[in-house]
C-alpha cells in the first residue's frame, strides 16, 4: 500500500524516487514546487504512507478566500457528496491541499462564475464542479451534517467530464466508512 501512496503523490512512474524526507526540490516529493509547504504539512502527507489512499469524486459547495500567499484566490474548498434520495449534497469537509497556483487561479474564476451568495469569508456556489479528492480514511465527525469527514483530504484533479449527479453519493461514503471499520 505504501508504494501505491507514493505513486499517487509522486506522479509519473519512474520519474524520480522519493525517500520519504521532505524535499521540495525533488519532483517525486509531494511537496515539489509548493511554496506553502512546511515540515508539518509534509509530515501529514508522509503519515498516509503505508495506508491505502482512497479517492472520491465530490462536489464543491463553497470556497473560502485564501490568506497570506493565497490572498485573492478562492482556496479552501467545501466538499459534498450527492444524496440521491433528497437531491441535495451532504458536506464532508474542507480542503485546500494539493492545489497549485494554476489550479487556484482556474478554480477562482470557475467558482466565481458559479456564485450564488457570499459572506465576508466564503463564496457559496451552484453545486456543479466535481473534484477528485484523495484521502487516507473516513472518520466520524460531529462538525459536518453527514457525521463523517475525510482525513488528510487533498485535491487530486478537477473532473469536468462528470456532472454533479455523477459524483459519489453519501451512501458510497458511508459504505467505505463501514468497510474500513470492519
Amino acid at each position: 500500500a505504501g508504494a501505491a501512496v507514493m505513486a499517487l503523490l509522486a506522479g509519473p512512474a519512474g520519474a524520480h524516487e522519493w525517500n520519504g524526507n521532505p524535499d521540495p526540490t525533488n519532483p517525486a516529493d509531494p511537496t515539489f514546487g509548493r511554496h506553502d509547504v512546511t515540515v508539518s504539512k509534509a509530515v501529514n502527507l508522509v503519515r498516509s504512507k503505508g495506508k491505502k489512499v482512497h479517492t472520491l469524486d465530490l462536489v464543491v459547495l463553497a470556497a473560502e478566500w485564501g490568506h497570506g500567499r493565497r490572498k485573492g484566490w478562492l482556496s479552501n474548498l467545501h466538499l459534498g457528496a450527492h444524496d440521491p434520495q433528497s437531491g441535495q449534497f451532504v458536506m464532508l469537509g474542507k480542503t485546500f491541499k494539493g492545489l497549485t497556483d494554476e489550479m487556484l487561479k482556474w478554480q477562482t474564476e470557475k467558482l466565481l462564475s458559479l456564485e450564488v451568495s457570499r459572506d465576508e469569508w466564503t463564496v457559496h456556489v451552484r453545486p456543479e464542479l466535481v473534484v477528485e479528492i484523495a484521502f487516507s480514511e473516513i472518520q466520524e465527525s460531529p462538525r459536518y451534517p453527514g457525521g463523517l469527514a475525510l482525513r488528510f483530504a487533498r485535491v487530486k484533479r478537477f473532473r469536468p467530464d462528470k456532472s454533479a449527479s455523477e459524483a459519489d453519493t453519501i451512501q458510497t461514503v458511508m459504505a467505505l466508512f463501514q468497510k474500513q471499520r470492519a
